[in-house]
């Protein structure tokens, strides 16, 4: 399983979106770490989702000022699966990317 963040927007400044929110973009992708810790109890897929949404939310308004323009920029979750693919999705993650425009991307793989 994959996360990522792809921002676009016109006049983006990437050098300083790097810095302004302390992370080493990939191209134009903010990747999720892979070493985030997990609740086994919590819903599928959040930490991921809530770390990107996080450093998001705290920096939005200087990230328009980059240039972002976040009804273009999307979430992305690449999925690996075995016979079948199900997934859900926490609500309030949900609200948090309807608010700032997000679009939400899945790519379900079979292994």
């Amino acid at each position: 399983m994959s996360f990522w963040m792809t921002l676009y927007g016109k006049n983006i400044d990437l050098v300083k979106i790097e810095k302004l929110l302390h992370v080493k973009l990939d191209d134009n992708c903010i990747r999720v770490p892979d070493n985030l810790p997990e609740d086994p109890d919590g819903p599928v897929f959040y930490e991921e989702i809530a770390w990107l949404l996080d450093l998001i939310e705290k920096n939005e308004k200087e990230l328009r000022d980059l240039g972002v323009d976040f009804s273009d920029s999307q979430i992305w979750m690449i999925y690996y699966y075995v016979k079948q693919c199900n997934m859900e999705f926490d609500p309030d993650l949900m609200a948090r990317m309807g608010k700032l425009r997000l679009k939400l991307c899945v790519s379900c793989q079979e292994i």
